[in-house]
């Protein structure tokens, strides 16, 4: 636990109120790590997934009020969360077409984005 005056060696302009923050976060414990840190690998391995066994075309439509960059429309986490949720069996390149588009919100809509899963025989 940090003393008073080893908070105001540290940070010598520290008024009251600070020296009193510190102390009280200091004598909480330790604190959780809420970010996850960014990695290449994927969320998580799901073994004996299931899903339709045939190929599969997925449609990413942004709507928006103010239309992006086409690099930053960007699929990777639904299409994650699609196979996580074995909606899709696997997103490897000989089992899915992917297509992204985006469109500007009409007046009254919100912002959102539609994904649209088609399945066709091979």
């Amino acid at each position: 636990m940090a003393t008073r005056e080893q908070i105001l060696k540290r940070y010598p302009n520290a008024n009251e109120r600070f020296i009193q923050r510190v102390i009280d976060a200091d004598s909480a414990g330790p604190v959780a790590i809420v970010e996850r840190p960014a990695v290449s690998a994927p969320l998580e391995t799901v073994k004996n997934q299931k899903g339709p066994a045939g190929r599969i075309f997925i449609r990413f439509v942004s709507v928006r009020k103010r239309l992006l960059d086409p690099d930053n429309i960007c699929e990777k986490y639904l299409l994650d969360c699609l196979r996580y949720t074995r909606l899709i069996s696997g997103d490897e390149p000989e089992k899915v077409s992917i297509q992204t588009t985006q469109r500007k919100c009409q007046q009254g809509e919100s912002e959102k984005t539609i994904v649209e899963i088609y399945e066709f025989d091979t």
